[in-house]
């Protein structure tokens, strides 16, 4: 499969985030109140949520998707050395399912406050996007649905990549 850097950056901003936003913090970003929808991001079709089977399957791929980065030697210490695995898992589906438009809340940090000190370089950060594409795989999400999630994630690229 050839991935992009786009595609790179998109869901590695998603999972790279996981440890440092599992550590407990009194900074989060303002995100929408519980119940309330969020708009998408730019170019993420509002029916997104709905293609991945709804939060129960947002919440299967991102499982799936720890399953590989726990797999991966390539990252998986930097994520076993923050400990809170089910933390990372469960911030991580709250994120996805608010840059999809979703109804949830999200309880972690900004990507440049969880961030800004881990050293994180775009090796690990393609790494967790690689591992995103096996776990879209696993759960048969069509090549072009997860392309236009990464895509609405690549922004925070430039708040996880610090070297």
């Amino acid at each position: 499969m050839k991935i992009s850097r786009l595609m790179f950056a998109g869901l590695a901003s998603l999972c790279i985030a996981a440890p440092a936003l599992a550590a407990e913090t009194t900074e989060t970003a303002p995100i929408p109140q519980e119940g309330v929808g969020t708009e998408t991001y730019p170019g993420i079709p509002s029916d997104t949520i709905e293609k991945l089977g709804g939060p129960a399957g947002i919440k299967i791929i991102v499982d799936d998707l720890f399953y590989y980065i726990l797999d991966d030697n390539r990252i998986n210490q930097l994520f076993i050395s923050h400990g809170k695995v089910e933390r990372q898992k469960a911030l991580n589906t709250e994120l996805v399912q608010l840059v999809l438009g979703g109804h949830k809340q999200y309880e972690g940090a900004s990507m440049s406050a969880a961030h800004g000190d881990l050293g994180i370089t775009l090796t690990q950060f393609n790494a967790v996007v690689e591992d995103a594409y096996l776990a879209f795989e696993k759960a048969r999400v069509p090549y072009s649905v997860a392309n236009q999630i990464i895509a609405g994630l690549a922004p925070f690229e430039r708040d996880i990549v610090t070297r």
